[in-house]
């Protein structure tokens, strides 16, 4: 219906943004990730949209870029994820994160967005695990070896409650090649936020 929306933020709260087009003000429902960044944004903003048709509710879905848009319209073509939980599951983890799931069979991994369970955890494997390749992924096999350490884990814990994004997090940590502990390794990665 609408392929994108451009406009000023009029307000934004509880995952929703209000963009002012002009004369017209369209609620969009947003992921978390988006949410974080369009806050205290001024200048005028571009979200890409998807339509949602219900009988009794037309929504509107907006991401920032088309590869999100993408990946979204393919999370919801896996039949027990609707709208809402495809955008709970963005907000839970980044397009490169649910790729390494998705290639690595780790239903287990998946499982952990809120609202979604085993069973839709493993129907998003068998749906997509041919479907996700288009997705530039540079991170896989990192991501796999993060989920087995817990020191990694709990690194990147404690640096997400320090305000830093996941994936930023991720990549400080990765970048550390030696350490002897959880502490160790925290202050090391915070000499990557340092530049």
């Amino acid at each position: 219906m609408y392929g994108f929306i451009k406009g000023t933020i009029d307000y934004i709260k509880n995952n929703q943004v209000c963009i002012d087009t002009g004369n017209v003000g369209y609620l969009v429902n947003i992921s978390e990730k988006t949410y974080n960044e369009l806050l205290g944004e001024t200048d005028e903003i571009k979200l890409y949209t998807y339509t949602s048709v219900k009988e009794d509710d037309i929504s509107l879905y907006g991401f920032l870029t088309l590869e999100e848009l993408n990946f979204y319209k393919l999370l919801i073509s896996v039949n027990s994820i609707g709208p809402k939980l495809g955008m709970s599951v963005l907000s839970h983890f980044t397009i490169s994160e649910l790729v390494t799931f998705i290639v690595n069979k780790d239903a287990k991994a998946i499982s952990k967005a809120p609202g979604l369970g085993a069973k839709s955890a493993e129907k998003i494997i068998i749906d997509l695990k041919d479907k996700v390749s288009s997705f530039a992924v540079d991170e896989i096999e990192y991501i796999k070896e993060a989920e087995d350490d817990e020191t990694v884990n709990e690194c990147i814990d404690a640096l997400i409650s320090l305000g830093f994004k996941k994936k930023d997090a991720q990549i400080a940590v990765r970048k550390v090649t030696d350490y002897t502990d959880l502490s160790d390794l925290l202050s090391k990665a915070l000499m990557f936020f340092d530049n």
